[in-house]
């Protein structure tokens, strides 16, 4: 596989986009729980939905260090923003490597260009980090299947044009009687609710989907009858070491707003910097910051270098995870009062980084994996 250079400039006009766009609305998309659509044009021809992929697919085949790096800068602005792409490339991730090449031709071109967004859902009311518990099921019909059930905590759901879905084809074979699928927007018996009222990422907008006697063609499924619970796995891979780099940039924002505020107030006589106590914060969410930054770059090294990267995307995780709660707690201490109040950047931040246990596969989910793992080493 080409070895992917880190592109510093390509890095930076994320930066410069998260700066100069991003930021003067962060608030108000927080506040009204909404993704930035008014963005969506700019975002496209600054490449963003297309950073990762090849050229031949219209991508702009930067290598995952820089992509995920450059995405790390768009959640110092917005975490939402971020997720949206994040999860938009878990769909493309999948059908890269599931999809036929029809389908290939049919979506990738659209997707990676930006001209249409997707989704990628397993999760339902019940089924949650156990993908294998999910109900919704896809029945034979003639030329195709029948989608019935729900799915719910759908990232991109009512802004995507297309939906990679998990359902039963096999009810009784648990993980090995999983198809995925690709569904269009405008698909008789398919609806989706209105936005979720979360408590953080806000900016993204997330939904609950629902099947109605959906019918989807043979032509929709993506990879082979009952094979869909590697290629949802797949996708999750990808999503798992996005979410870190969105949890970078969280971490990053957070530090940044709570030590210029500490050199800004003064208590005491003296700004809260010269502070011993808080000093000794600074330092250790400079040294977690910095930790997520280098495991980061060596897993998506690892990505680009073509070899086995899964095991590290839920250390990753599992690491970024506690690195932003940690951090975020510490921002909003420094800040006090003023931190916890609405309005003040901070508190989005405290608000946004709760999502890193949570999103894509739970801390205590992947405490089990990456355990379990690593024990099998040591027989």
């Amino acid at each position: 596989m080409e070895q992917c250079r880190y592109d510093t400039q390509a890095v930076e006009r994320a930066a410069c986009f998260a700066r100069e766009r991003l930021s003067p609305l962060a608030a108000a998309l927080d506040e009204e729980n909404r993704p930035p659509a008014e963005l969506l044009d700019e975002m496209r021809q600054a490449g963003f939905f297309g950073m990762r992929y090849p050229k031949a697919w219209g991508g702009g085949q930067l290598g995952a260090t820089t992509s995920y790096l450059a995405t790390a800068e768009l959640a110092k602005a917005s975490a939402g923003a971020a997720l949206l792409l994040l999860v938009h490339w878990m769909a493309v991730d999948a059908i890269l490597e599931f999809g036929s090449e029809e389908q290939k031709a049919l979506w990738l071109p659209d997707l990676i260009q930006g001209r249409k967004i997707a989704a990628f859902t397993i999760s339902e009311a019940q089924a949650g980090s156990d993908a294998a518990g999910i109900a919704t099921t896809a029945v034979h019909a003639p030329g195709g299947y029948r989608l019935n059930g729900s799915k719910y905590f759908c990232t991109n759901g009512g802004l995507a044009q297309l939906y990679l879905i998990a359902a039963k084809t096999d009810p009784d074979a648990g993980s090995r009687g999983i198809s995925l699928f690709a569904v269009e927007k405008e698909t008789a018996g398919f609806f989706i609710s209105p936005p979720l009222n979360k408590l953080g990422c806000r900016s993204s907008s997330t939904t609950a989907l629902s099947f109605q006697d959906c019918f989807v063609p043979e032509s929709a499924r993506i990879g082979p009858e009952n094979g869909g619970f590697k290629a949802a796995m797949y996708g999750l891979v990808g999503g798992r070491l996005g979410m870190a780099a969105m949890g970078l940039g969280i971490a990053e924002a957070a530090m940044e707003a709570s030590l210029s505020y500490a050199n800004r107030r003064k208590a005491f006589g003296a700004p809260l910097a010269r502070i011993s106590a808080v000093q000794s914060m600074a330092a250790e969410m400079h040294v977690k910051v910095e930790a997520v930054r280098h495991m980061l770059t060596a897993v998506t090294e690892k990505q680009d270098s073509g070899a086995d990267f899964s095991l590290d995307t839920s250390a990753l995780k599992v690491f970024t995870a506690e690195a932003v709660t940690e951090v975020c707690h510490k921002a909003l201490q420094i800040c006090g009062g003023h931190g916890y109040i609405k309005g003040n950047p901070t508190e989005r931040y405290y608000r946004d980084g709760r999502l890193m246990d949570i999103g894509v596969g739970s801390t205590e989910v992947l405490k089990q994996v990456v355990g379990s793992t690593v024990l099998k080493h040591y027989r």
